[in-house]
């Protein structure tokens, strides 16, 4: 309580109470001193870890909340029961009910009775429906950097959306689709590698297709919830400081690059990037076997895909390029136009100025 005060933190001896009851914090050591009776003694390692859950807490806010924000602002040693406990409960009801709406719109789409069913194309389409519908940053920016096409740039917002959903199709599906150029140009708009926008909204297109493309260039292989979990709680507390380490590091790494090399860091010290963080965590947990032992994350999702994804589409960025450079570029008949040139064009047979609205 002296040290959290210290901090600027103070927590009571109640919340003490919780989080030994939750396993957070082990009880103290106790010296006996004869006669004198007994003294209380914690290790560095508690009296950091009680600090940094002190900075961490606040009323109200979810205990797995708390451990998952400790864990990956701090880099505190969370013990194995708690982390693991708050890993699975913020993975698996989260990817749960995202099958279940993925289910639920495939179950929508009938049947083709002439053609043969592909279930992971359907099932591909089926996310990138879900994706759209909920919206959120990286849709909207995806939306608006495909306008930059100059065949977009006008069109409505279901045609644009039409094209998105091709682009989201196959970023889910276990293949990207190289030989097909229309889709690898908008794929190649909807990321916009090369734009001079450093956002936000570009660092989660990034992350977003990096993480996506990262599991098309792994082996295929199929999985389910059970052993998703098996793996998860098997892997060693060790082991999960060490994954921690590297899924933080492709975050700083996708913040780097979106920000084009400027200062500053990814916020990790919000719930919802806590959340995202721990998602990643778990996922990566079974996701890792799928590629060459030793693997690491940041590598994986990050460096390798984006390195990939901007090899696949180099011939449909220099396309792309080439249309908004044409697409900028006045026309040859107006480009240049003399005075006697412009009287002509803007007055009629009589001499008189043209009125315009």
């Amino acid at each position: 309580m002296d040290l959290t005060a210290a901090d600027g933190n103070p927590v009571s001896h109640a919340q003490l109470e919780r989080w030994r009851r939750a396993r957070l914090l082990p009880a103290p050591d106790r010296v006996s001193l004869g006669r004198g009776g007994t003294r209380t003694t914690y290790s560095q390692e508690v009296k950091d870890l009680a600090r940094a859950l002190a900075r961490r807490h606040r009323p109200g806010r979810l205990l797995d909340d708390t451990v998952l924000l400790v864990f990956f602002c701090d880099s505190a040693r969370i013990p194995e029961l708690p982390l693991k406990l708050a890993l699975v409960r913020t993975y698996f009801p989260h990817r749960e009910r995202h099958r279940d709406e993925v289910a639920r719109i495939m179950d929508a789409v009938p049947d083709d009775p002439g053609s043969e069913r592909d279930i992971y194309f359907d099932w591909a389409e089926a996310e990138a429906v879900l994706e759209v519908e909920e919206g959120g940053m990286v849709i909207r920016k995806m939306r608006a950097n495909l306008r930059r096409l100059p065949d977009l740039a006008r069109a409505s917002r279901e045609e644009v959306d039409g094209r998105l959903l091709g682009v989201l199709t196959h970023l889910n599906s276990p293949r990207l689709p190289e030989d097909d150029l229309d889709l690898m140009r908008d794929l190649e708009a909807a990321i916009d590698f090369d734009s001079e926008d450093f956002s936000l909204a570009r660092l989660a297109v990034w992350e977003y297709a990096a993480a996506a493309h990262a599991g098309q260039m792994g082996r295929f292989e199929e999985t389910n919830g059970e052993e998703r979990f098996d793996t998860l709680w098997d892997t060693p507390l060790d082991e999960l400081h060490r994954l921690r380490d590297e899924v933080v590091a492709g975050m700083q790494e996708t913040w780097r690059r979106a920000a084009g090399g400027r200062p500053g860091g990814p916020a990790l010290d919000t719930v919802p990037m806590a959340r995202s963080a721990a998602r990643a965590l778990a996922d990566w947990t079974t996701a890792r076997t799928v590629h060459p032992e030793g693997s690491s994350y940041a590598d994986v999702h990050f460096n390798d895909s984006l390195l990939d994804l901007a090899r696949a589409t180099a011939i449909a960025w220099l396309l792309n390029r080439a249309d908004r450079g044409r697409a900028a570029t006045p026309p040859a008949d107006r480009a240049g136009e003399g005075r006697s040139a412009f009287i002509a064009r803007t007055t009629g047979a009589t001499g008189r100025r043209r009125r315009t609205r």
